[in-house]
């Protein structure tokens, strides 16, 4: 078993973030690197990308890249959230998120208003009420309830989360297309990115479990299984059929493909970055924030309502939290002079470039 410490570990997921050495070509490279950007707040998705990226990326860029390329694609994606995902890759979602069946359960119909009869004639009348033209949230409420009759549902299919739009996003019936205006849109991903050949379900989570790894290793199934919203045990049969290296991080058990082992015991580069609300490298790992640098701080950082705060990450370490509007920041503990200058200097450049 290979042994190394978290700060090994937190530089060599720096690396692989993109966020110290190599930079990534485009927005789709990122998206495809740490396996899907967060998307909720659109703003800290293109912050996100750019930091990763040679080029800068703005909100023009992404939109051409959803929208006009169509090489990327935003959707609900891991842990039920919106994120940008390579479209190239959508099928390996699909497959792996269409095991989630937690809108079948009965707990899950009661909180949200709805019986299983009339999700299943929402998903049903989906692929005939929606294609390539963009519908706003309330043209696609009308047109589902048009085609089923449920005039009941309309206030929970106009709800601003989308909750029971959700599961048609998992079996990839539905993705976000562009806005109208403030209207987000949707869109048929088979008619908007074109037809795919179906994913088996075992290759498809493997194949996630592995780009996971790469990002957010060496890891356990359990935290895998937390990040994407995977059945434990289904996590647990995927590691057992990858050949994955056993890693002792300061004497806790993980696995990473071996193909990164010589990296991660050789990574020694520094960096200091500031990372906006959401971002990939916060948000793969919110479980382990008292191990990363945030031990009693949590709080600041995953924030309730699922907000998770823009950070101040040195090493790979996150060293604090700050306010992109105001520049603020709230250090964890005592940092070297000379880090918190570079800090100091990021932020009053943010604050002069307005983000």
């Amino acid at each position: 078993m290979t042994a190394v410490g978290w700060e090994q570990v937190l530089r060599w997921r720096m690396r692989r973030h993109h966020l110290a050495g190599e930079k990534a070509a485009d927005p789709v490279a990122v998206a495809r690197r740490v396996v899907g950007v967060h998307a909720q707040v659109a703003a800290s998705a293109v912050t996100a990308t750019g930091l990763r990226t040679s080029k800068t990326a703005t909100p023009k860029k992404i939109d051409d890249l959803l929208y006009g390329k169509r090489a990327l694609v935003r959707t609900w994606a891991a842990r039920g959230t919106l994120h940008l995902l390579p479209a190239d890759d959508f099928a390996h979602w699909v497959a792996a998120m269409s095991t989630r069946k937690r809108d079948r359960t009965n707990s899950w119909l009661r909180y949200n208003g709805v019986t299983a009869a009339q999700m299943t004639d929402i998903l049903a009348a989906l692929p005939d009420v929606l294609g390539d033209d963009p519908l706003t949230r309330m043209e696609l409420a009308d047109a589902i309830i048009d085609a089923t009759g449920h005039q009941e549902l309309r206030d929970r299919l106009t709800q601003g989360f989308g909750t029971i739009l959700k599961p048609a996003a998992f079996r990839g019936l539905l993705c976000s297309g562009p806005p109208r205006g403030r209207n987000v849109t949707f869109v048929a991903p088979r008619r908007w990115l074109g037809d795919w050949e179906p994913v088996e379900t075992d290759a498809a989570i493997d194949r996630l479990a592995t780009d996971y790894l790469g990002a957010y290793g060496p890891a356990t199934p359990e935290e895998f299984a937390r990040w994407f919203d995977l059945t434990p045990a289904l996590a647990k049969k995927s590691f057992a059929r990858l050949d994955l290296a056993a890693v002792d991080v300061d004497g806790t058990a993980m696995r990473l493909p071996g193909e990164h082992l010589a990296e991660l015991t050789r990574t020694t580069s520094k960096a200091v970055a500031l990372l906006p609300a959401f971002d990939p490298y916060i948000t793969g790992s919110t479980r382990q924030l008292e191990q990363i640098g945030a031990a009693g701080h949590k709080a600041a950082v995953s924030r309730p309502q699922g907000w998770i705060s823009p950070t101040v990450v040195v090493d790979g370490w996150v060293r604090g939290v700050w306010e992109p509007d105001k520049g603020e920041i709230r250090y964890f503990g005592t940092l070297p002079a000379t880090v918190r200058r570079t800090v100091e200097s990021m932020i009053a450049a943010n604050l002069s470039t307005g983000g």
